[in-house]
């Protein structure tokens, strides 16, 4: 990868395991707040929800508008 390429951000959350409804539900959220077809303002609602689900399984917060602008790295790099 040369200097001038943008890098999509990684992920603050840690790997979930799709065990239990919570770490699907979870995951689910964190696809589509990555997802770059998904509205904005969707990717928004789902990275909120992701941050909550997060944070009442492990105690660690994360950034809801951090994981959304991986969905908007990703729009930006398909177009």
């Amino acid at each position: 990868m040369s200097t001038t390429e943008k890098r999509i951000p990684e992920t603050q959350a840690t790997p979930v395991t799709s065990d239990t409804h919570e770490q699907r539900s979870e995951k689910s959220y964190k696809s589509a707040a990555h997802n770059p077809n998904v509205s904005h303002e969707a990717r928004i609602n789902a990275a909120e929800k992701l941050a909550e689900l997060h944070e009442e399984r492990t105690g660690e917060r994360i950034d809801p508008k951090y994981e959304a602008s991986i969905g908007d790295a990703k729009a930006e790099e398909r177009s």
